[in-house]
């Protein structure tokens, strides 16, 4: 527990949980050949990912950050503050909306993420219209995976559901090999 394994140490431990039926022999066998092309399989440079909802505790920010994706996030102005900040000194990228004629780059270039979290974000449920365009406009000529990682109480969650059905709808017929 707490301890990361890495190497042959993993291998071996892989084949214990195999021989002990902690899990199936297939699994040992994926996770070995994942464990070899790791640098190969594991580099999502080339990756553009659309995380509505993007800071959810439940969504894959994080982990697609680590290796390196592009992560078109939409969140509110706050909660994009706290991306950025978790960006700042790893391999992904972030992509986000900002107000017209705004200098984000002066203002992320001082490190400014509290004046560029006022003219920047967006919100689902009073901008649908608005983040569906920007998003089917953003990285043009490059395959977009998106999702809705997005969590309300009662009837707020079905509102904000259906804001994400309708920008992935127009994403998926503006951009056909959306993902």
């Amino acid at each position: 527990r707490n301890t990361k394994i890495t190497g042959m140490d993993l291998r071996k431990q892989l084949d214990k949980w195999g021989e002990y039926g902690t899990v199936e022999q297939d699994v040992v066998d994926a996770l070995k050949t994942l464990q070899g092309k790791q640098d190969e399989w594991l580099d999502l440079s080339d990756m553009y990912f659309v995380l509505l909802g993007a800071a959810s505790a439940m969504g894959p920010l994080h982990f697609l950050l680590s290796l390196g994706a592009n992560v078109i996030a939409i969140a509110r102005p706050k909660a994009l503050m706290g991306i950025l900040k978790q960006a700042k000194n790893g391999p992904g990228k972030v992509i986000f909306p900002v107000a017209k004629g705004t200098d984000w780059k002066g203002l992320l270039a001082k490190g400014d993420y509290d004046a560029l979290a006022k003219v920047s974000g967006c919100d689902l449920m009073t901008q649908t219209p608005e983040i569906a365009a920007w998003v089917a406009a953003v990285a043009p000529g490059k395959r977009l995976t998106i999702g809705n990682y997005t969590y309300l109480d009662g009837a707020l969650h079905v509102q904000v559901a259906v804001a994400c059905d309708c920008i992935m709808q127009r994403l998926c017929k503006e951009r056909k090999d959306t993902a």
